[in-house]
């Protein structure tokens, strides 16, 4: 009889863990996942090459872009106030 609600149970929790999969897969919501990052650190045994692409990838949202300084005194745009208007030098 032990067996039989063992095994009642398991069906009943195998297919709860089917149907909460289907309906995770199936949703249009975007939702994290919780297993794929506790997992996603495997990646860099099995493909480490591919695990530093998608870092150095992830990182470029980062970088700022270059605007070159001004040498000295001499700024690359100019304010006159009385004119209200702002001059700015093109880049050499």
């Amino acid at each position: 009889m032990t067996w039989v609600v063992f095994g009642v149970a398991f069906t009943l929790v195998l297919a709860l863990i089917i149907w909460a999969s289907n309906t995770a897969l199936r949703s249009s919501r975007k939702r994290g996942s919780t297993i794929g990052d506790g997992l996603g650190s495997f990646i860099d045994v099995f493909d480490p090459a591919q695990a530093r692409a998608a870092r150095d990838l992830k990182e470029q949202d980062n970088v700022g872009h270059v605007i070159p300084s001004p040498d000295g005194d001499d700024p690359p745009h100019g304010v006159d106030l009385n004119a209200g208007r702002v001059t700015i030098r093109k880049a050499e």
